[in-house]
């Protein structure tokens, strides 16, 4: 079974079943002494009858959201439990367990938009909503501009797959467009006649509500920092999450395309993303952010992954000691779920970077 985050679990969706593994959440549950949750699902193939079980298995009480997004279950007060496997194919599926006791905030937050106002989305604008909870949210509220609503969920589409977002804007002359998971945790953005990077967005956002600083994880590109203060955190959402609540910050993102708005709530969120920047379109124009994104200077970076079994057993030692030319850094980092090594070196000149891994390569022998 794979573990991801510090809030859940994932797998094949009939091997939860056949192991019975929501009747052991919600047990364990009950004997930690809750005596009352809300659950939630994003509507792919045997989410419900993992809900039904978890349901028929908590003998407390049980607020059911049905077919819904996890920011949407993760901003209930209380004990949630949102079954999804979020980006992941459709075969697989897994619970999220969120607990929010929704203390107010002793921070100054800027003014995002608020989760459930859903009549602050315009309706115009392009969604990809990748077949699962939002799709259903919104459809159901009479949005008409969404595609991938009623599909296999994640399956070619969605935030993982953008090339059918960019097609879809291309052919029908849309100069933007957004894209989520299947979970609507995180999302990507269309803009005229490319996919944003996941700085680019951070640089839209921040300007907008003009924060001085922003937290993101150490993979982000470091050319975001040149208008932006950058707070570095590890990789991971729950990283970025308790950075932002030690630095007293009050946006973070990750390479992923994760975006989080309020520390509290614990999960990104991009309908309020998608909301903050489809107004500003709407107000500004595309010039207006294309204006923005020109603040944003990339430095090059290469990133490359490798099997571990492929590197000699004195690599942890060669890394340590990899002196690095100035200006550029390096982060290196374990796979959580595969035997893999992943190499990140970041520079301001791409000539630079890539003599730094030729001579890196040579010490690990990686051709």
């Amino acid at each position: 079974m794979l573990k991801f985050g510090t809030s859940g679990i994932r797998d094949i969706t009939k091997n939860l079943i056949k192991d019975h593994v929501a009747t052991q959440i919600a047990e364990a549950l009950s004997k930690a002494g809750w005596k009352e949750v809300t659950v939630g699902r994003d509507g792919r193939t045997g989410s419900d009858k993992l809900m039904n079980e978890f349901i028929k298995a908590f003998p407390g009480t049980v607020h059911n959201l049905g077919i819904t997004t996890t920011p949407d279950l993760a901003s209930q007060s209380g004990l949630g439990v949102m079954i999804t496997a979020s980006h992941n194919p459709s075969q697989y599926c897994g619970f999220k367990v969120y607990l929010n006791h929704f203390e107010q905030s002793t921070l100054d937050l800027p003014p995002v938009p608020v989760y459930h106002k859903w009549d602050l989305l315009p309706k115009d604008i392009v969604i990809d909503c990748a077949n699962g909870g939002l799709g259903h949210k919104l459809h159901s509220l009479g949005f008409t501009n969404i595609v991938n609503f009623d599909g296999e969920i994640n399956k070619d589409c969605g935030a993982t797959h953008p090339e059918f977002l960019t097609k879809y804007c291309q052919e029908h002359q849309q100069e933007i467009g957004f894209g989520v998971d299947g979970d609507a945790d995180r999302f990507m953005m269309y803009l005229h006649d490319h996919v944003l990077s996941s700085e680019e967005v951070s640089v839209i956002i921040a300007t907008l509500l003009n924060l001085p600083s922003i937290v993101v994880d150490e993979t982000v590109n470091s050319g975001l920092g040149n208008t932006i203060n950058l707070v570095r955190s590890k990789v991971g959402g729950q990283n970025v999450i308790r950075m932002m609540q030690q630095s007293h910050v009050n946006f973070g993102a990750e390479k992923s395309g994760h975006y989080y708005f309020d520390s509290n709530i614990g999960t990104s969120d991009a309908l309020d993303a998608i909301i903050l920047i489809a107004n500003a379109y709407h107000e500004k124009g595309l010039a207006g952010l294309q204006q923005i994104l020109k603040t944003y200077h990339p430095y090059f970076q290469f990133n490359r992954n490798i099997n571990i079994t492929d590197l000699p057993t004195n690599y942890e030692d060669i890394l340590a000691n990899f002196a690095l030319p100035k200006g550029m850094r390096k982060v290196i980092r374990k796979s959580g779920t595969e035997p893999l090594l992943r190499i990140m070196l970041e520079g301001k000149k791409e000539k630079v970077v890539m003599k730094a891994w030729q001579t890196l390569a040579l010490q690990l022998n990686i051709k």
